[in-house]
């Protein structure tokens, strides 16, 4: 049964190859076409216009995993069922339940890729993309190696960027006008509530004058931050581009400053339900080959599955966002789309 178990995952995994060459090379066009709009904004050059879509690639191939899985799975068994393989296999005794479970086992595979590309993979491609592309655009390096910024007389060191979020170890001086230090701060970390309002967390503070020097110490002190919205936006990263052990992190972090958390948690079950739709995918390609649908022609298999994963992606899109209207639970509402499709999967697998 290894070598039957081999044959097919050789088969099926040359069926996820094909459509992921085909969608991700489509989907790298439509990116990079948008991404021209941007030539020409500071030092942004076509070419650095390419390395932003190739590094943004992995992050493309987890998005569209379910529907690589869905398609590449109706590729790899429509192959074998085209040159009857399937029915050679069944005549020598080997049930349906056993093929299915030999893709099961490439769908578990791919679920693990997709695990893997999305923690370690794409989010540290994704962040090189973002700050090269902000770097070059608006001259502002935005790394977790931290950034100075002055305005007029202070000057503010931001060593760290938390989570790719929050800005910790943070140095704050004030001179004055002669260029003599009055005033330095030292903060733990800081949360943002707004562009121009952050609240320094574990704060001590020296107020420096001819005589003396007075140091202070707060455990949370608010402090008018010297950034517009605009450099706050391309200091801080996108909560999609964090894994998902960093929204976890950025999530629990939010939780317990008592902050809202709500869309950083619907990312990361978005994070958690993508691997799982991959396999639920993979489960409902088997039915179109070995159920009782599998007299339908290859064209028409490819035809459904490319409707049901486009329809899949909307409707998953759409419960997500009305699923934030009426504050329902993030799980739930990352997670029904996958219930759904293993759901219609055994229905069709057990249609007599």
């Amino acid at each position: 049964m290894r070598i039957l178990d081999r044959y097919i995952a050789r088969r099926v995994f040359r069926g996820y190859a094909l459509i992921m060459l085909i969608l991700v090379s489509a989907f790298s066009l439509i990116a990079l076409v948008r991404e021209l709009d941007s030539v020409g904004k500071g030092t942004y050059s076509a070419s650095d216009a390419a390395l932003y879509v190739l590094l943004t690639l992995p992050g493309w191939m987890v998005e569209l995993a379910p529907a690589m899985a869905l398609l590449g799975a109706i590729v790899g068994l429509g192959e074998l069922a085209a040159g009857e393989e399937l029915i050679v296999m069944q005549a020598l005794s080997v049930s349906r339940a056993r093929i299915a479970w030999s893709v099961l086992k490439t769908g578990l595979l791919v679920m693990l890729a997709v695990i893997g590309v999305q923690e370690f993979v794409a989010p540290k491609l994704n962040q090189l993309a973002f700050e090269r592309r902000t770097q070059a655009i608006s001259g502002v390096e935005s790394t977790r190696r931290g950034f100075w910024s002055r305005n007029g007389q202070r000057v503010v060191h931001v060593r760290r960027v938390l989570y790719g979020r929050i800005p910790s170890e943070i140095e704050i001086y004030q001179f004055d006008n002669n260029g003599g230090l009055r005033f330095v701060a030292w903060a733990k970390e800081a949360i943002i509530q707004n562009s121009d309002r952050w609240v320094l967390q574990d704060v001590r503070q020296q107020i420096i004058s001819e005589n003396k020097t007075l140091t202070e110490h707060f455990a949370r002190l608010p402090w008018d931050s010297p950034f517009s919205p605009e450099e706050i936006t391309k200091i801080m990263l996108p909560v999609e581009m964090l894994s998902p052990s960093e929204l976890y992190g950025y999530v629990q972090y939010l939780k317990r400053a008592g902050l809202a958390a709500d869309r950083p948690e619907l990312t990361l079950w978005q994070s958690i339900s993508m691997p799982l739709s991959a396999l639920a995918m993979v489960i409902l390609a088997i039915p179109y080959v070995l159920g009782p649908i599998r007299q339908v022609s290859a064209g028409k298999r490819m035809l459904h599955g490319g409707l049901i994963g486009a329809s899949f992606h909307a409707g998953r899109q759409l419960i997500i966002q009305l699923g934030s209207l009426v504050h329902l639970p993030a799980a739930l509402i990352t997670l029904s789309p996958v219930v759904v499709i293993l759901g219609v999967a055994v229905w069709l697998y057990r249609r007599p």
